[in-house]
């Protein structure tokens, strides 16, 4: 594991601007969820009810996989033991090429859809793989990254330092090379699990839409609040144990639905928008209640033991 001195940090070097507190960041996340709601309305109003389900839907769905990305990045700040002020400047330039990534694979992915309805079956497959996945990793403990591979690449090429320097991404070494700080390292496995999760999420979003309109959209307000959410998730990354299982019924949803299409049978839009929001509301509120019920026993034992 990495050491990193952050009390040698000078003061200076801290935005603690950007630091937020969990009031501000649920106040910020409800902000953008009200914004992506009322860019839905407006495609109600000027696109009709279909496109608009058809956005929710798609939103919704993103989110929620986003969400899942949300907890690779927690486990890669923990392992470079990334301090909270140096945060949301990789998170920031994480969700800047997001997009661009986002935008980019759902553009080459309709291109290929317009060309090779085919395709389609193979969308299905990365979906049902990844639901398996899902479904079957059980238990498992917390993978150490200092095996993963990414990593040991990363490591390999480009030299680096243990110790952080404010957020910065490079620093000097004694003999005046340029040295990657731990905060580059992980700002580079943030991007490469980006684009890993973009796997799964374009062929995703393909089976709500392949409006080019609606599909960047909805992407963009989903990754709108990620930074915001970040700081939500990363405190109650425990408190959410059905919403894994949720998701993977999601994916093979999703992916059984791109073989229906792709053999001429289309589900309405306003029925799997109310599957996708009937499942992962399940899986939420499932995960609400037994971290409430886990919290409240053990209240209860500590009372008894006083």
């Amino acid at each position: 594991m990495l050491e990193s001195d952050t009390t040698a940090v000078e003061s200076s070097t801290v935005p603690d601007g950007d630091l937020l507190t969990t009031e501000q960041a649920l106040t910020q996340t409800a902000i953008t969820v009200a914004a992506a709601c009322a860019f839905c309305g407006g495609v109600l109003a000027t696109r009709g009810i279909d496109d608009a389900s058809a956005w929710f839907a798609a939103y919704v769905l993103e989110e929620s996989l986003s969400i899942d990305n949300l907890f690779v990045f927690s486990l890669i700040f923990d392992y470079f033991q990334t301090p909270a002020y140096a945060q949301p400047r990789v998170l920031k330039y994480g969700l800047i090429v997001a997009v661009v990534l986002r935008l980019s694979f759902i553009l080459a992915g309709l291109a290929v859809v317009e060309r090779f309805k085919g395709v389609l079956l193979v969308f299905s497959g990365i979906l049902l793989y990844s639901a398996y996945g899902l479904l079957t990793e059980g238990e498992e403990e917390e993978e150490d990254l200092a095996n993963n591979p990414i990593v040991k690449l990363t490591k390999q090429y480009l030299p680096s330092t243990d110790q952080y320097v404010g957020d910065s991404f490079f620093t000097q070494g004694a003999d005046g090379a340029k040295l990657a700080t731990p905060l580059l390292l992980a700002l580079v496995c943030v991007e490469v699990s980006d684009v890993i999760f973009a796997v799964d999420s374009i062929p995703a979003v393909f089976g709500v839409t392949t409006d080019p309109f609606i599909a960047f959209t909805s992407n963009a307000f989903a990754l709108l609040g990620l930074r915001a959410l970040y700081t939500v998730i990363s405190e109650a990354v425990d408190n959410f144990k059905y919403l894994q299982p949720a998701i993977a019924v999601v994916l093979g949803f999703i992916g059984v639905k791109l073989i229906g299409s792709f053999a001429g049978y289309e589900v309405p839009t306003e029925s799997s928008l109310l599957l996708v929001l009937g499942v992962l509301g399940t899986g939420v509120g499932l995960s609400v209640l037994e971290a409430s019920a886990d919290a409240e026993e053990v209240a209860e034992k500590a009372k008894k033991g006083e």
